[in-house]
């Protein structure tokens, strides 16, 4: 059987390399947005809740979900993101990663208030 491809604008992800879909908490440290032949999207560094001094990284080229991410960047809200582990993911301006990184599909924005 071959290896299923799903395709979202600008980015590849091998079916075959996903792990299952989780939920995590954590606030949000750092957005870096992305318009490159390559890739458009960004991705966000994620200080986990449960999981104190543990960074994740999320990817995603929904602009929706950049705008989540960004507003809990400024405003320091919580978050909670869906998001499959990546075996190998996509490095938009080459490198490596030194930190799990994530696929999301939804992000869920807490009020303080």
């Amino acid at each position: 059987m071959g290896k299923t491809t799903v395709t979202e604008p600008g980015v590849k992800v091998d079916t075959s390399k996903l792990t299952p879909t989780v939920e995590l908490f954590g606030h949000v440290t750092l957005v870096e947005g992305y318009a490159l032949t390559n890739f458009s999207g960004c991705h966000a560094l994620i200080a986990l809740r449960d999981q104190p001094g543990k960074t994740v990284a999320v990817l995603t080229t929904q602009h929706g979900l950049q705008t989540l991410l960004e507003t809990a960047l400024s405003t320091g809200n919580l978050i909670a993101f869906w998001g499959q582990k990546l075996t190998n993911p996509p490095t938009p301006r080459g490198g490596t990663w030194n930190v799990d990184v994530y696929n999301t599909d939804g992000v869920i924005l807490y009020s303080m208030k």
